[in-house]
């Protein structure tokens, strides 16, 4: 934000701040409502394991794969719905986009809530894929262009806190509920984000490229304050976005895709290294790795987990960078892929009369809470949040759209493939193969990923 800040008081910009981080929690519902849909199949599958009966009375039974598909599916639509939602939000705008995208949300919920079978169930799963894809663009893109350029980080990552929230929900409604119970109420948030859009103003950024100057200037002075220099704002948006075409050409420029292509990298370690694993089988790979206590309690912890490293990457993103963010998340992370391989590795080894393993039950909860809480730290917001800031406005739609329907390509095929991984590799294999790749994550970060912490996104 460019400002005079010497002329605003405390009290008129804390004011400001504030109206931004309602209009960053109202276009984060959508995030949430992500969060819920990948996180759902952790309490699903667990229960459906108890009792298979559906809704409408009939018996619902899911063969591996399927129950692999429940995840990987909505990943897989998710790509679709980002390229969708990128051709949205630049024709129909951030705002509208998120609007639109409601109603297959509650379509989706309600089809999963009734599914009489593991078909309609898989399709359900599909569509919240796509309409989580959609959500994603334009609630990113949205939150970016309003927020001011020094609160961005923190800002930002409410959206992926968001998703945290909307898991734990979920995990956690889905201990007490049945599963399709759980789907009705997961109907809330989608219902809340489309009353919350109507309070929302149009993105400024969006504005300026459009040519729409008298507005972006209403709109900027509301958010920026009366001392502002907004012509300085607006001269910026228009220098970082005049070197870019009309037309999907405009992707050809060889910096755009010298920076999607560092931003697909760190996408891929993301999901490479179990990130999606780790959420949507939680329960699945605590009761593999010999954990002996409640597995679905044990889900609600590593959920909680998974909010405090969110919480602690606020202080991260914006103070530290989002280079050491992910520095420091991949380490930490792979540190304890490595003691989760050897625990799995040496456990089912040990003598009957050795005592050791049995005092060291713990170690596959610990692991695994320790490994959810290092990517939240910084892997996987940091990967979302330099989706948008690493493009200037005119590319922005596109470029997000590519770099995450890529990451979750790679998220579908992981979460589809993650038995198999598991069978071929053996179970320590598969986290030391996790381990290895989060290691060259952190290679990959300190060589070829700038920092954007602090600059105007234009």
């Amino acid at each position: 934000m460019l400002q005079n800040k010497g002329q605003e008081s405390r009290s008129a910009r804390r004011s400001r701040l504030l109206k931004q981080l309602g209009f960053t929690i109202i276009a984060s519902l959508g995030h949430f409502s992500l969060g819920s849909a990948l996180s759902w199949p952790s309490p699903a599958l667990s229960n459906l394991a108890r009792s298979n009966v559906t809704w409408v009375g009939t018996e619902l039974v899911l063969t591996p794969m399927q129950m692999d598909m429940t995840g990987s599916l909505v990943s897989l639509g998710s790509i679709l719905g980002s390229w969708i939602g990128g051709a949205m939000v630049t024709r129909l705008g951030r705002r509208r986009s998120m609007q639109t995208v409601v109603a297959p949300w509650l379509i989706g919920l309600v089809a999963l809530a009734l599914a009489p079978n593991a078909y309609i169930l898989l399709v359900a799963r599909l569509l919240l894929g796509f309409t989580s894809g959609v959500s994603a663009v334009a609630g990113s893109l949205y939150v970016t262009e309003v927020v001011d350029a020094e609160v961005r980080g923190v800002m930002y990552n409410i959206l992926c806190l968001n998703v945290t929230l909307g898991g734990l929900f979920t995990v956690g409604v889905g201990y007490l509920v049945r599963w399709y119970h759980l789907a009705v109420v997961c109907t809330i948030p989608p219902s809340l984000l489309l009353i919350g859009t109507f309070f929302l103003p149009d993105s400024p950024t969006l504005l300026v490229v459009r040519g729409e100057k008298l507005e972006a200037v209403r709109v900027l002075r509301k958010l920026r304050g009366p001392h502002a220099n907004l012509k300085s704002e607006i001269e910026v948006i228009e220098m970082k976005n005049s070197f870019c075409a009309d037309g999907w050409q405009k992707l050809l420029n060889w910096y755009i895709v010298k920076r999607v292509i560092i931003v697909v990298m760190i996408y891929i370690f993301l999901f490479l290294c179990g990130n999606d694993v780790f959420i949507v089988h939680t329960a699945r790979i605590l009761k593999e790795a010999g954990y002996p206590l409640d597995a679905d309690i044990g889900t609600i912890t590593v959920a909680a987990a998974r909010l405090v490293g969110m919480l602690m990457s606020f202080f991260l993103v914006d103070r530290m960078g989002r280079r050491v963010s992910l520095v420091a998340s991949h380490a930490f992370t792979s540190a304890f892929l490595i003691v989760l391989g050897v625990y799995v590795h040496l456990a089912p080894t040990a003598a009957p009369e050795d005592s050791t393993f049995s005092t060291l039950a713990l170690v596959p909860l610990v692991s695994i809470i320790m490994i959810v809480f290092g990517l939240q730290l910084g892997a996987q917001p940091v990967a979302f949040l330099l989706s948008a800031e690493y493009f200037p406005t005119r590319v922005r739609g596109q470029t997000f759209s590519i770099c995450y329907s890529s990451g979750m390509l790679c998220s579908f095929l992981v979460l589809q493939v993650s038995s198999l991984m598991m069978d071929a590799f053996t179970l320590s294999g598969f986290y030391l193969f996790c381990a290895t790749v989060s290691f060259i994550a952190v290679i990959f970060t300190v060589i070829f990923v700038q920092e954007t912490k602090g600059k105007n996104v234009g």
